[in-house]
């Protein structure tokens, strides 16, 4: 039976049987929202663990208790980037980090994407840019997008799409 170490506002650090550690979190749900062009919205936010530093990520959050994955990405994408999807599909699971942290991302692809706006909760303004699909690599490469979850999810958007295009 783990034993819970610290329980904080995002995380719980447990020890498991063995006195191995772990962080457990809240699943969530990660959302690719593709526009008509092309282009990727991606949200421009601080990153506590690396001194602030502004970094470009994909819009998404946790699951709410007795709240679908599926209804958690319409509502993040409303909360983050002011839109919601006409259309949602879902990609896939990322487990990050999976050895010693535990939480599922529900990936989804967002398209159809209409003006709404919802009230978020972070305590900090939220920017968007776009990055045109085609140029992922480019921005990788060059270091503007470093965040693993979101690269992740971008190259199984794209993979989705081209098999979408095959079919």
């Amino acid at each position: 039976m783990p034993t819970l170490k610290y329980q904080g506002q995002y995380f719980a650090i447990f020890l498991d049987d063995q006195g191995v550690e772990y962080v457990q979190t809240g699943d969530g749900a990660l959302i690719v929202p593709l526009t008509s062009r092309g282009e990727v919205i991606v949200c421009r936010e601080p990153a506590p663990a690396f001194g602030n530093e502004m970094i470009f990520v994909l819009p998404g959050g946790e699951v709410d208790p007795g709240e679908h994955a599926l209804e958690t990405a319409n509502r993040e994408l409303q909360e983050e980037i002011g839109y919601r999807a006409e259309r949602l599909d879902w990609l896939g699971e990322l487990h990050p980090f999976a050895k010693y942290l535990c939480t599922r991302q529900n990936i989804f692809l967002a398209r159809d994407l209409q003006p709404s706006h919802l009230e978020g909760d972070e305590d900090y303004l939220i920017a968007i840019d776009h990055i045109p699909l085609a140029q992922v690599e480019e921005w990788i490469a060059t270091g503007r997008l470093n965040d693993a979850n979101t690269i992740a999810a971008l190259f199984l958007a794209r993979a989705f799409l081209i098999k979408e295009a095959q079919i």
